[in-house]
């Protein structure tokens, strides 16, 4: 009787507290699940909104006692006014709970009462940490796509925040060296100093002229060259080298440049010609090869031929295997819906077709559109990326072939965060989390640019 008499008294000091956070967070519903949702959205806003924050002011954690009775910490939840967020199977007695006070009141109510019930171990802040993981690669200022603060590239000043917020995400995820993505183009160059460390080796092959993987084609190293077919797909066109620079060019090696992937798997899937033609048979047989291979995201920065039966029916196998294609758009400056650009325009729920915006969030001048065939924008203008060239070799491009890569990217980095996911949760996920963009509302499915940093989170 004692104690819950001193719960009582506590009850009575409490009714007399601050401001309730509740009113901050707009009127939690505390039924289901979404009062977590909009919480959580509201404490994203708070601790993003001041790279000095030290605790998060909406939320603390309680360890309740192993032996505690679930009544008596249902009592304490309810009288200091807090609701468990999540707990951990890891850490019994561990709550992550929501509250409506300032955070020292909030952990002193929470003592106060679990001493009284005998049932609260401790009390403590939820604190916050920060880093920002930028690399020392020399010319991540010219990478406007990945972080714009408004520089000048290649004398055209920008519009600061008109990128995917690839910094931010790196504070989460750098990449997967494990995860491989492929590059369905003219070829890589594979010692180029930013892409030698991250291209993908395959592992059931020897090289000693024998089929060791019996895939029906000897000594497939690290890909194929299926416009010519022979085992070293070298870009001889600079088209390829560019793209993969974009998608996974080495991160934090003093060297260079950096893709959307500090770490990753490039697969040199050459289907194309020193001139750029690309052939539809070398196209299907690429894929084919990621599917053998289990490559669950390709890159295909090209298109603009007409319907085919056997690329849909190959897109649509590949989709039945788990695997995402991610397409340019197209470089007519017209609209998809009306006139159909392939193999951006297939309608398979794998494909995610890319627009090109500029480095002040304009749509590109050249960029395809549609509202129901566009699925998303990304960097498209301006583009340094590594080529063919030399070792250490650089140059800009512009073309919805330089968005693309920049969604490949992030999908291989969503999905190399979260390995278990299905390509429909990584596309699901970079659609929704999408940065709306005045200049792509009405103009692809999203009305926005790919952002890392949400897609990432």
């Amino acid at each position: 009787m004692v104690k819950f008499s001193r719960v009582a008294a506590f009850v009575m000091v409490l009714a007399g507290a601050s401001v309730s956070l509740a009113q901050q967070l707009g009127g939690v519903q505390e039924a289901g699940q979404d009062w977590r949702r909009v919480w959580r959205l509201e404490r994203n806003r708070i601790v993003d909104a001041d790279p000095t924050i030290k605790q998060d002011p909406t939320s603390i954690l309680v360890q309740f006692r192993a032996d505690a009775d679930p009544a008596a910490i249902e009592l304490v939840k309810t009288v200091a006014r807090v609701e468990t967020i999540e707990t951990w199977p890891l850490l019994p007695g561990l709550h992550h709970v929501m509250i409506r006070e300032p955070v020292e009141d909030a952990i002193d109510a929470v003592t106060a009462l679990g001493a009284a019930l005998d049932v609260v171990e401790y009390a403590e802040p939820d604190q916050i940490y920060h880093i920002r993981a930028l690399p020392n690669d020399p010319s991540m200022g010219q990478l406007w796509g990945l972080n714009n603060t408004g520089q000048t590239v290649a004398g055209d000043p920008g519009v600061a925040n008109a990128d995917i917020d690839a910094p931010q995400a790196w504070d989460v995820f750098t990449g997967n060296q494990s995860f491989a993505i492929g590059v369905c183009d003219t070829g890589i160059r594979r010692t180029h100093v930013d892409l030698s460390s991250n291209i993908w080796i395959n592992t059931g092959e020897i090289p000693d002229g024998v089929d060791n993987d019996g895939n029906g084609r000897i000594d497939d190293m690290w890909g194929w060259d299926f416009w010519n077919n022979d085992k070293d797909p070298l870009d001889d066109n600079n088209h390829g080298s560019h793209v993969s620079g974009t998608i996974g060019g080495r991160g934090n090696n003093s060297r260079g440049i950096v893709g959307v992937n500090w770490y990753c798997r490039l697969v040199g899937l050459k289907i194309g010609s020193a001139q750029g033609s690309i052939s539809l048979t070398a196209a299907i047989s690429a894929l084919d090869y990621c599917v053998q291979k289990n490559i669950r995201v390709s890159n295909h920065s090209w298109g603009g031929g007409g319907y085919s039966q056997s690329m849909y029916n190959a897109i649509n196998a590949a989709r039945s295997a788990g695997h995402l294609f991610v397409a340019a758009a197209g470089n007519n400056g017209s609209n998809n819906d009306v006139n159909p650009f392939y193999p951006a325009s297939y309608t398979l729920d794998n494909i995610i077709s890319v627009a090109a915006i500029d480095n002040n969030n304009n749509k590109a001048s050249f960029s395809n559109y549609g509202a129901t065939s566009v699925d998303i924008a990304a960097p498209g203008v301006t583009i340094y990326s590594s080529t063919r060239g030399s070792d250490t070799s650089y140059a800009y491009f512009n073309g919805t072939s330089m968005a693309s890569p920049h969604v490949a990217g992030v999908a291989a980095l969503v999905w190399g965060k979260n390995p278990t996911w299905t390509y429909s949760q990584v596309r699901t996920k970079i659609l929704n989390s999408a940065k709306p963009i005045s200049s792509m509302t009405g103009r692809c499915v999203t009305g926005g640019c790919v952002n890392a940093n949400n897609a990432i989170r």
